[in-house]
């Protein structure tokens, strides 16, 4: 069975996914596929030819020097976010073809899963939430960024009732560990049941 996880962040999602983790599931980390992309010779070099080859230094995609260009240039930022989609949906998706392949349980853990329409190829999709100010108050904890930027971040991100229409089971994470648990053991006995 493959899950696909989401949520905004703050909500959870990386202890749902530990979670899940002791319980057997094989993690797809698209965060981690996304850094691994960065020293992609194939990616690296499909940035300097668009962007310049400033972008790329040691091997690697200078992020600070792309961020230069492309948050400068609304049309840059457009067209660095289509280059970078099909890059990282393909390497997603290869990931997920060796896990089925496998025939292992997996979480495809993908804060853009709707997003990026990876909805579509997982069995099941499940959804962390939790309320906008107990978001903002584990960010606050958790990131060294302002309340106002923590708030402008969060808006940006599909919220609570996005989830709720889209997603297959919600684990709402308000509370303590405790309820935490309780709901991703519901969710997870729910997903068995219908596996």
């Amino acid at each position: 069975m493959l899950i696909g996880l989401t949520g905004r962040s703050g909500a959870g999602k990386s202890t749902v996914c530990r979670l899940f983790a002791k319980e057997g599931f094989s993690i797809i980390d698209c965060d981690e596929i996304v850094h691994g992309l960065y020293r992609s010779p194939v990616y690296c070099a499909k940035i300097a030819e668009i962007f310049g080859k400033n972008c790329v230094k040691d091997g690697a995609v200078d992020r600070s020097a792309l961020s230069a260009i492309v948050f400068s240039d609304p049309e840059k930022l457009k067209l660095l976010n289509t280059v970078a989609s099909s890059f990282i949906k393909k390497a997603i998706l290869l990931e997920v073809e060796r896990v089925r392949a496998e025939d292992r349980n997996a979480v495809l853990d993908a804060p853009l899963l709707f997003e990026y329409d990876l909805h579509r190829v997982t069995d099941r999709t499940v959804a962390v939430i939790c309320d906008t100010e107990t978001a903002v108050k584990r960010l606050l904890y958790r990131d060294s960024r302002s309340e106002n930027e923590i708030r402008a971040r969060l808006s940006a991100q599909k919220d609570d009732a996005f989830f709720r229409e889209n997603a297959d089971i919600l684990i709402e994470n308000n509370g303590g560990r405790d309820e935490l648990l309780l709901s991703f053991s519901r969710a997870l006995e729910t997903l068995r049941a219908q596996q």
